[in-house]
């Protein structure tokens, strides 16, 4: 008797731990929304792309003036394959005749691929929305194409 209380103790204490590790699992994904706002005088194209074991993907967003497109990916879950902030490189071309082209670390106001340069909203405990607007500023920092 005194054996199949102790296993009924050690089996509940189990099942208790078992919940409350999935518990801290699902707590730890968020979820990021990216939107991209078109405030500029020219169409856009996005250009992105991600460095993968088979090479690069490359993925292209249009953006025509006053347009606007969003993107959403999980943490933990979610490829950040195609995400444009999350993109390895990307290149952005104003209107078919000025081009910017950017990696991380890229040091500019209008790298669309670093986070400081959006608008960060948190909405709630795992969720943060973050928005790029492009402006003419965006088109006039860009180089001329040849």
């Amino acid at each position: 008797m005194q054996q199949k209380i102790i296993w009924i103790v050690v089996l509940t204490f189990g099942i208790l731990i078992s919940f409350q590790s999935c518990k801290k699992n699902t707590d730890g994904v968020s979820i990021e929304e990216f939107y991209y706002i078109n405030n500029s005088d020219y169409d856009i194209v996005i250009n992105a792309f991600n460095n993968t074991d088979s090479g690069y993907i490359g993925n292209t967003y249009n953006l025509p003036v006053n347009g606007d497109f969003s993107q959403e990916i999980e943490s933990m879950f979610g490829s950040k394959t195609g995400v444009v902030a999350l993109c390895d490189s990307v290149s952005v071309v104003f209107g078919s005749n000025r081009i910017e082209h950017f990696l991380p670390n890229t040091e500019s106001f209008f790298n669309i691929l670093n986070h400081n340069n959006y608008e960060y909203f948190k909405k709630d405990k795992n969720h943060n929305s973050y928005t790029y607007s492009f402006t003419n500023d965006d088109y006039e920092n860009a180089i001329d194409m040849e």
